[in-house]
């Protein structure tokens, strides 16, 4: 089946990308291979992940390790081996496997190859998932919610969906306010900042005041102050993490209504498809009243994100991004493009079939 950024080129030709939207290229970054509780102690599991093969395995004390899913011998896949002494045992013939990915024991010789080893991978488990990375030795960690960095969070997962066009696309959504009035009916003007301090990371703020026009506007503005705020933080081209409900009010007291934040996670399952697994996360509470409280804050969080998510879905499911007739007002999206494609692309990339 043609992908739609293949169609229309001779009479709608589109302008081609280093990275953004660019199917063939993976940038570094950290990416879900399964949740936690897949992986007990000891056990191995193979998961395809951005068009690469990869096995993960934990050990006797808990570390969780991830390498290329084949074994070098025959090519065998080790997801179906075991971890036998926190070395990971191919099930065809036995060879084993170290953290560092180097064969360590064949069954039918001393001397071991040099070429018997696997590709080593980053990986991290943080809000109940296992998170890899293509840089083995990479400085950076997986995505914390600006508000809540360094706290304790309870999270709940919300339910994987999938789109017919690149995650690049679909995140531009948070920092297009233009659709806020056209696609969800919501007239609010908003002024909007971009900051990137550094190449991998970019922060966008919008703000604005809460329009009082019909009797939703008003009851809103009454129950939760005149002004509205979110924003939101990139991290690699493939997390995001979102935070509402910014500096407002209750009744005219602020610092009663939490902000409600989220994480989404991207991949790729093939060209032209992607996946995305929602995060919605609060500030773990102590005691029994806190637990209330964090449930109801989650779910919160997650009614609002489902209440806009099936009018924003209709507009990914077929489109054909382009980018040559953008116009002054989509400067935002222009700067988010040059950040995505001033990304690294990762060992995972697709060579060109031009090359």
């Amino acid at each position: 089946m043609m992908r739609s950024d293949q169609r229309n080129q001779q009479t709608q030709p589109q302008k081609a990308h280093p990275v953004f939207n660019n199917w063939q290229v993976v940038t570094e970054g950290w990416y879900i291979i399964c949740r936690s509780d897949e992986l007990g102690l000891e056990s191995v599991l193979s998961r395809n992940l951005n068009q690469q093969h990869l096995c993960v395995f934990r050990d006797s004390q808990g570390q969780v390790y991830a390498m290329d899913g084949y074994c070098p011998h025959m090519g065998v896949d080790l997801g179906i081996g075991k971890v036998v002494n926190d070395r990971l045992r191919c099930f065809f013939h036995h060879w084993e496997y170290g953290k560092d990915g180097q064969c360590k024991h064949i069954p039918i010789q001393d001397q071991i190859p040099k070429r018997a080893r696997l590709q080593t991978y980053a990986c991290q488990e943080r809000y109940g998932f296992v998170w890899v990375h293509p840089d083995p030795n990479t400085p950076s960690e997986v995505l914390e919610v600006p508000g809540l960095a360094g706290k304790e969070v309870s999270w709940v997962h919300g339910k994987v969906y999938q789109r017919r066009c690149h995650f690049h696309i679909t995140m531009i959504n948070g920092i297009d306010p233009q659709h806020l009035r056209t696609v969800h009916g919501i007239d609010m003007q908003m002024d909007l900042e971009i900051t990137q301090n550094q190449p991998q990371l970019i922060d966008i703020e919008l703000q604005g005041q809460t329009p009082n026009k019909t009797p939703i506007e008003k009851l809103t503005r009454a129950l939760l102050g005149p002004d509205y705020a979110y924003s939101m933080k990139y991290a690699d081209g493939c997390v995001a993490a979102l935070t509402t409900m910014k500096r407002v009010q209750f009744l005219g007291r602020t610092g009663i209504v939490p902000e409600l934040n989220m994480l989404f996670a991207y991949q790729m399952l093939e060209p032209g498809k992607i996946q995305v697994q929602p995060i919605f996360l609060t500030q773990k509470r102590k005691g029994l009243w806190g637990l209330v409280l964090s449930r109801f804050w989650l779910w919160l969080t997650k009614i609002g994100f489902y209440a806009l998510q099936g009018e924003d879905g209709q507009v990914y499911e077929n489109i054909r991004f382009g980018t040559q007739n953008l116009l002054a007002m989509d400067a935002p999206v222009a700067r988010y493009i040059k950040y995505i494609n001033g990304l690294k692309p990762s060992c995972w990339s697709q060579k060109s079939d031009k090359t």
